[in-house]
């Protein structure tokens, strides 16, 4: 396809705006002379309507002048007269618009009159015109004063305007008719002239135009049929891709799907397993410490129960992401008063606090939340536990604050607090921020990712505030009370 703006588009363009020009021209050409042609005939018109109501005139004037031959009363002749002024008048004024010497106020020219005609020749009309009209003037004179007219000159005007005249005035006439119908041929022959041209034009231009803009439109509409189809084969193509890479996402997603559901099982299994020599080894412990010890061997004891210790830990919180991962948890709201679960919870973690040093305090409220109980319950148990285990002086304190119809569970502390770039990380599985002063065998890691996953499971929002160096304060978001 050839492209807007190319040298062939330009000339195209050239060709379609000449094609047009022509047209115009040719429209306009034949306007213009047809409107000449039109003027033309409205003069001959106007000028056989002239020289008509002269020839009626002179025998208007012939007339009245044998009846004032024949008037014998003075007031008649009078009468007569002034008709026959009236009358005389008239064929003055069409003579002069038809020999071209009218002015103005008798009406518009009629155009330059014949010379042979009027002027000229063997028999010149204007001459007799204006000696007719004059012997008219002395019997109107005559007349108008109550005296007969001069009956040689009544005879010499009524036979010159019933004779010679009239024959003069006829020719003008038909003169001017054959005038008036030449006009009709010409106006006939440039109607078919124009025709014929207009004909001729089309056909020029329909050849050398709008025939190679045709072929041009047409490869240009075959270029497009071609482009489509390689673009509706192209769609194809990509829609099977398409289709191809959604099942292979499919059948990836289906099978990290069954291995997640695995991994879930399997760790939900292999705890539960390992839950057996853990019990084992705690009575085993529990005999251990009945027996006569040594210094060394006390030692000894005390670091295997808090090794057991830890793997409990570790036990009970893989069994519980593996039921959250494995959507085997379903929450159960209520309407539960919060005041006894922290009161709870203070009586269960104070003896933990006192042993580090802390001081643990949860400030007594009567709002009322809509929770499920012990899932709840689990979000405020690790994060009282995580304050704990992370702060080693001051204290950690649990409150309440409503914002709407929401209130905020907040558990602050004094601790070291959480740089910006890990407020994020520490929501993650088995992250533990490296603390030089924190003891190792406190903490795997998976206090916070249990509160995130269970905070999005009841849909409360959890939020994280630390200044490094004062402390830490986790709120959770939950809804109050219809």
């Amino acid at each position: 396809m050839i492209p807007i703006g190319t040298t062939t588009a330009r000339w195209m363009t050239l060709r379609y705006a000449l094609a047009l020009t022509l047209i115009a021209l040719g429209t306009l050409a034949g306007f213009v002379m047809t409107e000449r042609v039109i003027g033309q005939h409205e003069r001959m018109l106007e000028v056989v309507n002239v020289s008509g109501r002269q020839r009626m005139l002179s025998q208007r004037t012939a007339l009245l002048v044998e009846q004032l031959k024949t008037a014998t009363d003075p007031a008649t002749r009078v009468d007569l007269a002034r008709l026959l002024d009236g009358a005389t008048d008239m064929l003055e004024a069409a003579h002069r618009r038809l020999s071209g010497r009218a002015g103005p106020e008798e009406g518009p020219p009629l155009g330059p009159p014949p010379q042979d005609l009027f002027y000229s020749g063997p028999d010149p009309l204007d001459p007799v015109v204006t000696e007719h009209i004059a012997a008219l003037r002395r019997v109107i004179a005559a007349a108008s004063a109550g005296q007969p007219p001069d009956p040689a000159e009544a005879d010499r005007i009524t036979a010159q305007a019933l004779g010679p005249l009239l024959d003069r005035l006829e020719e003008v006439v038909a003169l001017y008719q054959e005038e008036g119908e030449a006009g009709f041929q010409t106006l006939h022959r440039l109607g078919l002239a124009a025709l014929l041209i207009t004909l001729l034009i089309l056909a020029v231009e329909a050849l050398a135009i709008f025939r190679p803009m045709t072929r041009q439109v047409r490869r240009q509409f075959t270029e497009i049929l071609r482009m489509a189809e390689t673009i509706e084969r192209a769609n194809a193509t990509l829609e099977q891709q398409v289709r191809e890479r959604t099942a292979e996402l499919h059948a990836a997603k289906t099978a990290a799907e069954q291995a997640h559901r695995a991994k879930s099982r399997f760790l939900a299994h292999a705890s539960h397993d390992l839950q057996q020599p853990l019990q084992a080894i705690g009575m085993f412990t529990g005999i251990l410490e009945r027996q006569p010890q040594s210094g060394k061997t006390a030692a000894l004891l005390t670091d295997l129960k808090a090794a057991q210790r830890s793997m409990r830990d570790l036990l009970n919180a893989i069994l519980d992401i593996s039921k959250l991962e494995s959507g085997v948890v379903t929450p159960k709201p209520v309407d539960l008063p919060l005041s006894p679960l922290l009161d709870q919870l203070e009586a269960e973690f104070a003896g933990q606090a006192e042993a580090k040093g802390l001081r643990l305090r949860a400030i007594p409220t009567d709002a009322v939340v809509n929770s499920d109980p012990a899932l709840l319950e689990r979000i405020l148990r690790n994060l009282i536990a995580n304050a704990i285990r992370y702060t080693e002086t001051g204290g950690v304190l649990v409150g309440c604050r409503t914002r709407g119809d929401t209130l905020w569970i907040e558990v602050y502390d004094t601790g070291r607090g959480i740089a910006e770039p890990d407020r994020q990380r520490i929501f993650e599985e088995f992250v533990q921020l490296d603390r030089p002063d924190r003891d190792r065998s406190e903490g795997i890691g998976l206090g916070l990712a249990i509160v995130e996953r269970l905070a999005r499971l009841l849909g409360h929002p959890v939020t994280v505030r630390s200044a490094e160096g004062r402390g830490t304060a986790f709120a959770v978001g939950v809804p109050l009370a219809g």
